[in-house]
């Protein structure tokens, strides 16, 4: 296509012309964009228009944040891991309400003013009546993933945007919000896609698994390794038998498989015959003939309606609690049966570790394990609370207690607690003037809500986590002593990837589960074996989630896979190297080069000539090369 002056547009100016034109499905437009475009101008739209005034005023944005504040807890920790994964390319994820209304932001400080300009921020409004085609507004209008890059926008002052979102559903399939990532770039985010519609299936997980606290959960998949990754299925089920919900897996395992369903006409077995098990798995038979391995999550209270079963006994620390966080690591399976045992007494676990070592997990895993497993776990993000609205978000709000208030109140986060287990993460970001009101809460163990005079019981488990260095923070006044010490009856330092010895077992791991037939080139394990892991495990994920999907078919995972800081992690050089560290030093690292050497490079054949793994024959090489 060209200009009037004969010159050829580009491919993104020419697929805005045909749009401006009325043509709907110009060639390279995304799916659903000329549809979008339509209903835009359907809204009395013009692409000219600036739309500024499709913002809520703070006190109505926290009145809409509090009527999706279960929807923020469950995004909080994917929209932590998805901006690690983003960090750097001039991006934000948002999550929106069900209306398109932005209700959480985290993004790089680079894209933030820029973005500012379009208000893309929490309070704004993406739906498409508000903001024209937008990858939020054409995601909600027709329920599906959107992708919208650049001129496709209907608005020319967000033509500098590319943008990707899903739909998060409720377990009843209806929109409970999306999940979007959004940015200046120059081409379209092709991984982006992926990467939103992955984190709101997890976000979809943690909601099913937490609607029905006296449900059996059943955890499945045909493919046994796939058990506890995103790729296994889900089924909530009533003690009677009759099945309340189930994730997108689950379906797809179980053809047609409707509400209300019964578990036997689903699996060959009667339910109270799977409860009654010892086994931590069973293979079960579908209906269909299909063999599927499964766990069974069972609270043990009996349904109103339904037969009463015995209630199963609480079960026993196992020898390799919360395995999915390691890969035989001692000292680490050794630090979680001490922070189990203490748990287990009802007394307060503090975790301490860097971003990404797993700290929510473990909490999770605390509780699970814990006589509390019935009761619900609340999690709190102290750093994600807005100051202004802490107190109530944490001790609750009696009607009218301050403009904007919902009319009937609400309990609060502590109160919610009340028989389960309480998680505050990020402690140490908690402001001085709250850390008083939440000592006196954990002394007194009741609740004055904002507006409210009389206290209220609660009584709940207390872990806290933070990746910060508490007893510092004392040292220095930035955090309460005697709140410290009510927080801390066991302190609980995860260790960072890069001190531990489990890390190839961990990518071993983690391919085995999300892609079988996956391997790594020689160049790729060694920058993964040399990379730093600032993020830790959630940097580990995110890396090798990507990879995965960038790699070619049927080939293995190659270095040109990683990302550009992993790629400059290259395997240590073959030249020999004077470490003044003495003649054994030399003489064991002169031994390995030579293996190395004999075996063509082949750093497997080398290690296994040498009887040590590979994950030893990078370190020591690493740790003998000058830094």
């Amino acid at each position: 296509m060209r200009r009037p002056d004969g010159t050829d547009r580009g491919p993104g100016e020419a697929v805005r012309t045909g749009l401006l034109e009325g043509n709907m499905a110009p060639p390279g437009a995304a799916h659903g964009v000329g549809r979008s475009w339509l209903r835009s101008r359907s809204h009395g739209l013009s692409p000219e228009r600036v739309a500024a005034d499709a913002m809520l005023e703070q006190s109505h944005l926290a009145i809409t944040r509090q009527r999706n504040e279960r929807l923020i807890a469950f995004a909080l920790p994917e929209l932590e891991n998805l901006h690690q994964q983003i960090a750097g390319t001039n991006s934000a994820v948002l999550l929106a309400d069900a209306s398109g209304v932005i209700l959480e932001r985290h993004g790089d400080p680079a894209f933030s003013q820029r973005s500012q300009r379009v208000a893309l921020e929490p309070g704004a409004c993406w739906g498409e009546a508000a903001r024209g085609t937008n990858a939020i507004g054409l995601a909600l209008a027709e329920g599906r993933s959107a992708s919208v890059h650049g001129p496709e926008h209907f608005l020319a002052c967000n033509t500098f945007l590319t943008c990707a979102a899903t739909p998060i559903r409720h377990v009843n399939g209806e929109i409970a919000g999306l999940l979007d990532v959004s940015g200046d770039q120059p081409a379209r985010q092709l991984h982006a896609l992926g990467l939103v519609r992955m984190g709101a299936r997890m976000i979809e997980n943690r909601m099913l698994e937490a609607e029905y606290p006296q449900a059996v959960y059943l955890y499945f998949h045909a493919r046994p390794e796939l058990i506890g990754t995103l790729g296994e299925g889900i089924l909530a089920i009533e003690l009677s038998g009759r099945v309340l919900a189930f994730n997108q897996v689950a379906e797809a395992h179980l053809a047609g498989l409707p509400l209300d369903a019964d578990f036997e006409t689903l699996f060959d077995l009667r339910l109270d015959q799977l409860l009654s098990g010892t086994e931590e798995r069973r293979i079960l038979r579908t209906r269909q003939g299909l063999n599927v391995t499964a766990r069974v999550r069972a609270p043990g209270v009996s349904m109103r309606n339904g037969p009463v079963i015995a209630a199963a006994t609480p079960p026993a620390v196992a020898d390799d609690p919360c395995p999915e966080l390691h890969a035989g690591e001692p000292a680490f399976i050794k630090l979680m049966q001490r922070a189990l045992r203490v748990f287990g007494q009802g007394i307060p676990v503090l975790l301490e570790g860097e971003t990404g070592t797993g700290k929510e997990r473990v909490a999770r895993t605390l509780h699970e394990r814990s006589e509390r497993a019935s009761g619900p776990l609340v999690s709190v993000n102290c750093a994600a609370i807005p100051e202004s609205l802490a107190e109530a978000e944490l001790f609750g709000y009696r009607p009218g207690a301050f403009t904007g208030a919902s009319a009937g109140g609400a309990p609060g986060q502590v109160l919610k607690a009340d028989g389960g287990t309480l998680f505050l993460d990020e402690i140490g970001d908690m402001p001085l003037g709250l850390q008083s009101r939440l000592l006196r809460a954990l002394q007194e163990r009741c609740v004055v809500p904002v507006g409210g005079t009389e206290p209220i019981p609660v009584d709940f488990a207390l872990v806290s986590a933070t990746h910060q260095d508490l007893a510092v923070c004392v040292e220095e006044g930035r955090f309460r002593a005697d709140l410290y010490y009510r927080l801390c009856g066991l302190r609980v330092s995860l260790p960072a990837l890069r001190e531990r010895s489990d890390l190839e077992g961990l990518i071993t791991r983690f391919l085995a589960a999300e892609a079988p037939d996956a391997t790594l080139t020689e160049a790729a394990l060694a920058s993964l074996l040399n990379h730093r892991w600032p993020g830790n495990l959630r940097e580990l994920h995110n890396v090798l989630r990507t990879a995965l999907a960038l790699r070619e078919p049927g080939h293995p995972v190659a270095i040109d896979d990683l990302p550009a800081s992993l790629q400059a992690a290259a395997p240590p050089r073959s030249e020999p190297v004077n470490t003044g560290a003495g003649g054994l030093r030399e003489a064991e690292e002169r031994c390995m080069l030579e293996a190395i050497a004999a075996h063509n490079g082949n750093y497997t054949a080398a290690a296994r000539a040498l009887g040590i793994s590979r994950s030893t024959l990078y370190r020591r090489l690493r740790r003998q090369s000058p830094s």
